[in-house]
């Protein structure tokens, strides 16, 4: 039995494999992209450009329970963040709001839908309960306090402010909806910037010291899985979590750590800063623990042990 529809916007890694966990779980799922060819068979894709509304009429005609918003901006620049974070998001939640109406108790897949899948479709006539991937950019702090969901947000850069006006915007648009703010994501089995620079003999230095937040993949994931699950059960959820692991560190902590595990000398080292885009704060995830999510991997060390172990069972990839 299916335990309701569920539109992923933006469906790239992360929303591939949340859409997966979420069939697992009985739900119906499709994945709403500007190309759907990379889509695995198993999820139906709707064709949708969030900066051409036209495309929109595919989402307008269908009824969703719950739409997951995962977008990434084409490039890190003011204009880009604002293009899909802003206007992108306000098109969509136009296109929710004035969802067309249809004829009989349902209506095939329109022909956006990827090749020949024609799953029937049925119409609930309520608005979806809508869940939105923002970013810890949010916060401005640099002095290494700690910050929660209560905690002031004047972010500096502009990719933070960007995202919480697409927060703000998502908030006051009427729709029951969630915002997750997700630290640093990382692969367990890809190499990220840290390994990177590593690998090529630069370490970040320890003064000023430079608080990061992070959280793999799969538990970026497995949370959004979660909150699906909590407000189908009837849980009243907070407006905003903060997903990041349970160990806020320094980079040079991290660094060295990831070091060892390489068996590179840290006296053969340079030090060079890296490129740091979050300011120095440490993030509490204490909201999704009250919810009852429980990580998969609540340290960096944790996060890092699968890809370790790749790498010494000689199925290293370089993934950028």
């Amino acid at each position: 039995m299916s335990k309701g529809k569920i539109l992923i916007v933006g469906c790239g890694d992360l929303g591939i494999a949340t859409a997966r966990r979420l069939q697992s779980l009985g739900h119906r799922v499709f994945g709403a992209r500007r190309s759907i060819s990379n889509l695995p068979d198993d999820v139906p894709g709707i064709v949708v450009d969030l900066s051409e509304v036209e495309t929109l009429t595919a989402i307008q005609e269908q009824s969703w329970d719950v739409v997951i918003v995962t977008l990434t901006a084409d490039e890190f620049s003011a204009k880009s963040y604002r293009d899909i974070y802003v206007e992108g998001l306000r098109h969509l939640l136009g296109a929710l709001s004035h969802r067309k109406s249809l004829a009989g108790t349902g209506t095939r897949c329109s022909k956006k839908l990827q090749g020949d899948r024609n799953t029937v479709i049925g119409e609930s006539g309520r608005k979806p309960f809508i869940i939105f991937t923002s970013s810890i950019s949010v916060y401005g702090q640099q002095d290494h306090s700690w910050v929660d969901e209560h905690s002031e947000t004047i972010p500096t850069s502009f990719s933070g402010q960007v995202m919480l006006e697409a927060e703000q915007l998502l908030l006051s648009s009427g729709f029951d909806s969630c915002v997750i703010r997700f630290g640093g994501i990382y692969q367990r089995k890809s190499k990220g910037l840290l390994i990177e620079q590593l690998l090529q003999g630069y370490i970040c230095p320890r003064e000023p010291a430079m608080y990061s937040n992070r959280i793999t993949a799969v538990d970026c994931s497995r949370i959004l899985t979660h909150l699906v699950a909590k407000y189908q059960n009837g849980t009243v959820l907070q407006t905003c979590y903060i997903g990041v692991d349970c160990a806020p560190t320094t980079l040079r902590e991290v660094m060295e750590w990831l070091a060892v595990q390489y068996r590179i000398s840290l006296d053969q080292l340079i030090e060079r800063e890296l490129p740091c885009r979050g300011g120095s704060k440490r993030c509490s995830n204490k909201g999704l623990l009250e919810l009852g999510f429980e990580f998969d991997s609540p340290d960096y060390r944790s996060g890092f042990s699968n890809f370790i172990e790749s790498y010494y069972r000689g199925a290293f990839q370089v993934t950028y």
